[in-house]
């Protein structure tokens, strides 16, 4: 019988398997990281209330105080920073992706008995083919 470090079987489970939890890990800090954004605005719209003062702003719209005229372009810049940040974040995780893609890949090559195990299963016999097929858009 041979070992976990030998089997190649086990060795590509335990890479997918690890695809698989890296993936899960940047796309929840990338989606956390979105919500933290679009929730860290309201946070920031009540200080510039807070700051302009809340009967203030019918004065606002064509009378806007200079505190909001510098409030506006610093809250703008610093979404538009962490927005890119969590592009950058969304690259690297998508880099990180390719390369284990790469490799599940090349394993499959080098182990002609995986790549029958990592096929999807074919449809039973009296099953309909597939469900996209009707589709005339693609």
């Amino acid at each position: 019988m041979t070992s976990a470090a030998q089997d190649p079987r086990a060795e590509y489970q335990a890479r997918w398997s690890e695809y698989q939890a890296v993936m899960h890990r940047g796309a929840w800090r990338i989606g956390w990281g979105l919500f933290a954004v679009m929730v860290g605005l309201l946070p920031l719209m009540w200080l510039s209330i807070w700051m302009v003062g809340p009967g203030n702003w019918e004065k606002t719209l064509f009378h806007a105080p200079m505190l909001m005229w510098l409030a506006v372009p610093l809250s703008l810049s610093l979404v538009v920073a962490v927005v890119l940040h969590l592009y950058r974040k969304n690259l690297e995780l998508d880099a990180v992706k390719r390369a284990y893609l790469a490799e599940l890949k090349a394993l499959q090559a080098a182990h002609p008995e995986l790549r029958s195990a990592a096929a999807p299963p074919s449809p039973a016999p009296g099953a309909p083919g597939d469900p996209d097929a009707f589709r005339d858009d693609a």
